[in-house]
């Protein structure tokens, strides 16, 4: 079962929208593999070419990919545990949260605005998610326009849920490695997350 904690601000109709904070709790997910049709723009892993942020440290773990520099704005968050990468705007910041069982939510959230999204991993050996599972994992029940996708190769699944707290919502799932991903913000923000899943990349 999955529980969603998003703190979001008044949005665009209030003007100048208040701080969000955005919180994705799960306890342990079974399995899923979507597979569909969403409103969420197609998205393909890129690569991309900023230089103006200096990279991260060198690595020290030489089986995983060094790190890449963003383009200008941009930072990296690079996840060695569950070996993944993506470029995301600097006005974030992140928090990461350990939900215990290996899974780990990281947090992306502006202080300034309503821009925020999350990344929920858990351990899955799975192939695929069953309707049981994914009702499981997602209380609402609602998986609306769901879309076939890749992410840096990677089949994935882009649609539209709901939440009690949030309301409507745009996620990406998707299993690899081992593991689990779920990728959520409010529905609203969806082509914006589509952009930041095109520099994620698997290290």
């Amino acid at each position: 079962m999955k529980t969603i904690f998003f703190g979001i601000g008044i949005l665009l109709i209030f003007a100048i929208g208040c701080v969000g904070f955005l919180r994705y709790t799960s306890s342990q997910v079974s399995s899923k593999a979507v597979a569909a049709s969403a409103a969420i723009p197609t998205i393909v892993a890129s690569s991309t070419d900023g230089t103006t942020t200096p990279s991260a440290p060198p690595l020290t773990d030489t089986s995983l990919k060094a790190h890449r520099v963003p383009p200008s704005g941009d930072s990296e968050y690079y996840d060695v545990n569950y070996r993944f990468s993506l470029f995301y705007p600097r006005s974030l910041q992140t928090t990461v949260y350990n939900e215990g069982g290996g899974a780990q939510t990281v947090t992306f959230q502006s202080d300034q605005s309503a821009e925020g999204f999350q990344v929920y991993v858990v351990p899955y050996s799975e192939q695929n998610v069953s309707a049981d599972q994914f009702h499981k994992d997602e209380p609402s029940g609602v998986m609306q326009s769901p879309l076939n996708i890749t992410i840096d190769g990677v089949s994935a699944t882009s649609f539209y849920s709901t939440d009690a707290t949030l309301g409507d919502t745009a996620e990406i799932w998707f299993i690899h490695n081992g593991y689990l991903f779920e990728v959520t913000t409010v529905k609203s923000l969806a082509p914006w997350l589509s952009q930041i899943m095109r520099s994620w990349e698997f290290l």
